[in-house]
């Protein structure tokens, strides 16, 4: 399958933000529903040392951060390109561009379902620019693959909204295959002392980086 570039609905700041907040909303359901708010809170519970303080990379609306304060118990901070006009979650979220900007220190980065937004060489920026503020970064992105694209298109579509429906394949046409994300990583860690591990699911319906800075 040949990677789409056709831009997703919600990548146009011309929707309502009415439209944004009901977007996020149902997409944070989807994200516990398929597991990938878990796996993010499992992988921060495997941190080596105690956690002062979380970031989340394109963080939409704040919940996957809420998830995670209420979790872990620790400080959190969000970013996002086109924050939220009425807080849903009490947590703080900073205006910024992940690629270019200076980000706020913490611990541990998390980006979930961002990369499959950006160009190869903004995921090299985002890596780069992330580690001047974090010690370790978690990517959660989709698989571009047949398999997830048939089952959310069958299974799941029906139930969602249109824009969450419509976006969701595309989501999945945009994504990088493991090998071609892989690539992209590496050759922005190249010269680092950094560590990579990458795992995929057998239903292609997520793949992890975790990388961490020594």
């Amino acid at each position: 399958m040949q990677r789409s570039l056709v831009p997703e609905i919600m990548d146009d700041p011309r929707v309502p933000h009415e439209t944004w907040e009901r977007f996020h909303r149902q997409l944070g359901s989807l994200h516990r529903f398929l597991g990938n708010q878990r796996t993010i809170l499992d992988a921060l519970r495997r941190h080596p040392r105690p956690i002062g303080r979380v970031l989340d990379i394109g963080c939409g609306d704040g919940e996957l951060l809420n998830a995670i304060r209420q979790d872990l118990g620790v400080d959190v901070t969000g970013v996002e390109l086109r924050p939220p006009r009425r807080k849903i979650f009490d947590v703080p979220i900073v205006e910024a561009d992940a690629t270019r900007d200076r980000l706020p220190e913490a611990d541990v980065a998390v980006c979930m379902t961002v990369c499959h937004h950006l160009a190869e060489a903004e995921i090299v920026a985002l890596i780069r620019n992330a580690a001047r503020s974090v010690h370790r970064l978690i990517i959660l992105d989709l698989v571009r693959h047949w398999l997830p694209l048939t089952l959310f298109s069958t299974f799941l579509s029906p139930l969602l909204m249109r824009t969450v429906a419509v976006d969701g394949c595309q989501s999945i046409r945009r994504s990088y295959t493991p090998p071609e994300l892989r690539a992209i990583v590496e050759g922005a860690l190249v010269g680092s002392r950094a560590s990579l591990l990458h795992s995929v699911t057998p239903l292609r319906s997520r793949q992890v980086i975790d990388i961490m800075w020594n």
